[in-house]
């Protein structure tokens, strides 16, 4: 068809993807196995609010608070950081961990998927809202991204408030798309935003 998009041959090796982003109050740090302990930490005191939604790529409530598991998952995390499939920043605040923000590449279609999570003890400050609008900046203005997705399971009306919070608009409803960890199935809601004429600038290096 005359005048739509075209998938693009591209190296994800050669693209320049920051190691840290900053933010007013986070700063976003790529994947290391020196975040064990305190990612450890941040998934116990967390685990019963982000186990209803991560359930199906968390581990037992034993392992993710084992530094030694975690560090297994991290150095993963960073490899696949290095090869450019998922890149995964975790958000420190003044050397806290305080949560974890992630972007899925598409390369050939120019689609980022956004995943995140804050523990349990910074969530309602405003901390997720920061970390999200910096990964979409890195997105569009650093991965040259077309369209940034995001998505919930229905019940998530937090979720939901900051995908729509942030201009997402939604562009799919799925019906048993997810499965809470009871074993009901509930609808999938996912959102799309496109690049803004003039994209914000994210400080990174």
């Amino acid at each position: 068809m005359t005048g739509e998009p075209k998938a693009r041959l591209i190296d994800p090796l050669t693209v320049h993807v920051p190691n840290e982003v900053e933010t007013p109050r986070l700063l976003l740090k790529g994947a290391s196995v020196s975040l064990a302990a305190a990612l450890a930490a941040a998934r116990t005191e967390s685990y019963p609010t982000l186990h209803p939604w991560f359930h199906g790529d968390m581990g037992t409530e034993t392992e993710e608070a084992d530094p030694d598991w975690q560090a297994a998952q991290l150095s993963k995390q960073a490899q696949d950081f290095e090869q450019r499939s998922n890149l995964t920043y975790y958000a420190l605040k003044e050397d806290s961990l305080i949560g974890m923000i992630a972007l899925q590449p598409i390369w050939r279609r120019g689609q980022m998927k956004l995943t995140y999570w804050i523990r349990a003890n910074a969530q309602r400050h405003g901390y997720a809202t920061e970390a999200v609008t910096a990964m979409i900046a890195v997105a569009f203005d650093n991965l040259d991204a077309r369209l940034v997705t995001t998505g919930h399971a229905e019940p998530n009306t937090a979720s939901a408030r900051l995908a729509q919070k942030l201009g997402f608009q939604q562009i799919a409803r799925q019906p048993l798309a997810c499965e809470l960890p009871d074993g009901t199935l509930v609808a999938g809601i996912a959102y799309g935003l496109e690049p803004p004429p003039h994209p914000p600038k994210a400080a990174s290096r």
